[in-house]
């Protein structure tokens, strides 16, 4: 029992500190916060630095403004921790603004919850002692590291699907542009098309008509195409489109071009990685086919020797 009041003291304790974290990341006086950095942002800009600001007269109104100015929060830069996690969500289909803030209350909640599941299990078994301790800081640090890595597999996922599913876009808007559209115009009814198709590229292109709508160049576009995704051949793509519309080429043959290319380059990847099987499939064989081969056939016959080495013994 005493082991028992002891996980649940640590557990409380632990719960108490994930609450006190988050309260003060994201607590209820975030806007508040938000707000006075935002002053003081304003008040910088406005006045410079409050050491050099020149006072007249040292009235308690002067002084007071030197004081606040003082203490206003210098604008906050983004970490590059930050700036990288908040790709990762992007490249994984979460590009919203709040995307980081939901991330870091899901891993402080999946941690509690994970010790608190790992705590109950010890106890249900019978652990005694440290154990349920030790059980429970084991489930924490899973709990910790499961939506790191979901993030990070969904992001990969997400790019390979893009990937394959490029080619076939690029044949879509061959088609749309030897129709007579215009280029923007085909991206736009082609994304509207593939999101219909509930495909991941539908989404991105989608958010490239409306970076083009809004002012962006083609180049520029493409290139944060290829940041939020993380598809190297969407750069190439780019490249080529960027230089047919300087040149004042055909966009039809060249996007033809590159769709063949990327078909291509998708069959060589395809059958590398059919290559590499034979290479990785060596490992399991030899630890766990082999051996149980080896017991089959040499087995029979070690317990024959066995019985006849323990026969002339006996004799």
């Amino acid at each position: 029992m005493p082991a028992i009041y002891a996980s649940l003291t640590v557990f409380l304790l632990f719960g108490a500190v994930s609450v006190a974290i988050y309260a003060a990341i994201y607590g209820i006086n975030r806007p508040f916060d938000d707000r006075i950095a935002e002053i003081g942002v304003k008040m910088r800009v406005a006045y410079g630095n409050p050491d050099n600001v020149d006072m007249d007269s040292d009235t308690f109104a002067n002084s007071l403004f030197r004081w606040v100015a003082k203490h206003l929060p210098e604008p906050a830069m983004n970490t590059p921790e930050r700036e990288k996690l908040s790709q990762t969500l992007v490249r994984a289909g979460f590009p919203g603004s709040s995307a980081v803030r939901t991330f870091h209350f899901a891993r402080l909640a999946s941690t509690a919850g994970t010790a608190l599941i790992a705590m109950v299990v010890s106890i249900a078994f019978g652990l005694h002692g440290i154990k349920p301790l030790i059980v429970m800081l084991i489930g924490a640090g899973v709990g910790a590291f499961a939506p790191s890595y979901y993030i990070g597999r969904r992001a990969r996922s997400r790019r390979d699907k893009i990937a394959s599913q490029l080619s076939d876009v690029l044949d879509l808007l061959v088609v749309c542009v030897e129709a007579g559209l215009g280029l923007s115009e085909a991206i736009k009814i082609v994304g509207s098309e593939s999101l219909r198709q509930k495909q991941e590229i539908g989404a991105e292109l989608s958010m490239v008509s409306g970076e083009l709508a809004a002012g962006s160049t083609l180049g520029q576009a493409l290139r944060s195409f290829a940041d939020r995704t993380a598809v190297e051949d969407i750069r190439p793509l780019a490249a080529t489109l960027v230089q047919s519309e300087k040149l004042g080429a055909q966009i039809g043959p060249a996007l033809r071009s590159i769709s063949d290319t990327m078909r291509t380059t998708r069959r060589l990847r395809a059958e590398e990685a059919a290559a590499k099987t034979t290479v990785k499939i060596l490992f399991p064989l030899v630890l766990f086919i082999l051996p149980a081969m080896m017991a089959v056939i040499v087995g029979p016959a070690m317990i024959q020797i066995m019985r006849a080495l323990t026969g002339v013994h006996t004799q």
